[in-house]
C-alpha cells in the first residue's frame, strides 16, 4: 500500500529504514500489502491516521481502528468493503464446505479458570469424550460437561471476538499427525506468540478443527458478504511474523518459523468469521515446550527467505518493493 496521508507515509518510511527489525518488519507489512481496496484504505488513513510520525501514535490509532472495525461481531473483513480479499465461493460454497480447517487454540487461560486443571486432565477427558480411553469415575457425559467449560472460556475470553486465522488439516496432515505436533505447527503456521511460559513451563494448546460449512452457515446467519477472506495487513495488530501474499496468490502464506528448504511447504493460510467452540471441535491437545528462534537477525533471514519464496512461486520479482 502507498498511503496519501504523509504524516503516515513518512513514518512508514522511517520505520523501513531503521535499524529495528521488528519495526522494519512491520511497517513492509502495510507497504508489501496489494488486497487492501481504495475504500478501505482510504477510511483507515482519514480516520485512523496518526497525528504524528511515531510508532508509539500510529500504534494507538491502529488498535482503535481494529476495535472498532475489525475486532466487532461482524468485522469489515467479511463486508463488500474488502472484496478484494474474499476468497472465491468455490472454497466456502457447497463445493468446498466439507474442507477441514484447523487451528491452533492456547489453553493457558482457560485451564486457570475452569474445573479442568492441567493438561494431563484434559488429554484424559479428552480421550474418554472421544471413546479412546474408559475410566469408572468419569462417565462420557461428564467429560463433555468439561469440555463444554474449556469451550465456554475460549468463547468468552477477550480475545474470542477477533477474526480467526486458520490453515487447512489435509495441508498439514503430516506435521498434526507427528508425536511433536505442537513444535511443527508452532512452526509451520508463524505462531511465535505462543512461547512455553518461563514461569509454569510448557504451554498447553488445543488443535480445534471445523468444517468450512461451519464457518458459511455463521456468515449466513450474520449476512456477510464472504465468509473467508486472505489475511491483510488492516485485520490485526501489526505483527512481525506475518508476511503479505501477493494478489497473485489464493490464500495467505505463513511465516515458517522453522527456517525455508522448500517453498512448496508454505502453508495457506485464510481468515474466517469466528464460530462458537463445542467439545467437538476438539482434535487433540498437547504443548508447546521449546521457543521459537525469533531474534531479530533470524527473522530478518527468515523474512527475506518468505519474500523470495513468494516472488518465485507468483511469478513476481516486484513483490516486496517497499
Amino acid at each position: 500500500m502507498r498511503f496519501s496521508n504523509p504524516v503516515l507515509d513518512h513514518l512508514l518510511r522511517e520505520l523501513i529504514e531503521s535499524g529495528d527489525a521488528v519495526l522494519r518488519a512491520r511497517a513492509e507489512n502495510f507497504r508489501f500489502e496489494e488486497r487492501v481496496d481504495q475504500t478501505r484504505q482510504a477510511r483507515y488513513e482519514t480516520a485512523h491516521g496518526p497525528a504524528e510520525p511515531a510508532y508509539e501514535g500510529w500504534l494507538e490509532t491502529h488498535m482503535d481502528y481494529l476495535s472498532g472495525s475489525v475486532y466487532i461481531e461482524l468485522p469489515e473483513t467479511f463486508l463488500p468493503l474488502n472484496a478484494e480479499a474474499a476468497l472465491a465461493p468455490a472454497v466456502w460454497s457447497d463445493l468446498g464446505s466439507e474442507q477441514v480447517l484447523i487451528r491452533v487454540e492456547s489453553l493457558d487461560h482457560a485451564l486457570g479458570e475452569t474445573k479442568v486443571r492441567s493438561l494431563a486432565d484434559l488429554e484424559h477427558i479428552l480421550a474418554i469424550y472421544q471413546n479412546q480411553r474408559q475410566d469408572s469415575n468419569t462417565s462420557v457425559g461428564e467429560a463433555k460437561a468439561l469440555l463444554q467449560e474449556i469451550c465456554r472460556s475460549l468463547n468468552q475470553n477477550p480475545y474470542a471476538v477477533r477474526p480467526r486465522f486458520a490453515a487447512f488439516a489435509q495441508e498439514l496432515a503430516d506435521d498434526i499427525a507427528a508425536a511433536d505436533w505442537p513444535l511443527r505447527l508452532r512452526d509451520r503456521l508463524g505462531l511465535a506468540h505462543l512461547p512455553p511460559a518461563r514461569a509454569y513451563g510448557p504451554h498447553p494448546v488445543a488443535l480445534m478443527c471445523y468444517k468450512v460449512k461451519e464457518v458459511a452457515a455463521r456468515a449466513v446467519k450474520l449476512g456477510s458478504a464472504h465468509p473467508l477472506a486472505v489475511p491483510t495487513a488492516l485485520d490485526a495488530e501489526p505483527y512481525e511474523v506475518f508476511h503479505p501474499s501477493p494478489r497473485e496468490q489464493d490464500y495467505g502464506r505463513t511465516l515458517n518459523l522453522a527456517g525455508y528448504d522448500d517453498c512448496e511447504r508454505l502453508a495457506s493460510e485464510v481468515l474466517h468469521l469466528r464460530i462458537d467452540y463445542t467439545p467437538g471441535h476438539f482434535w487433540k491437545v498437547g504443548a508447546i515446550t521449546a521457543r521459537a528462534n525469533t531474534e531479530p537477525e533470524r527473522l530478518a533471514r527468515l523474512r527475506g527467505d518468505h519474500l523470495a519464496c513468494l516472488q518465485l512461486l507468483s511469478d513476481r520479482n516486484d513483490f516486496g518493493i517497499a
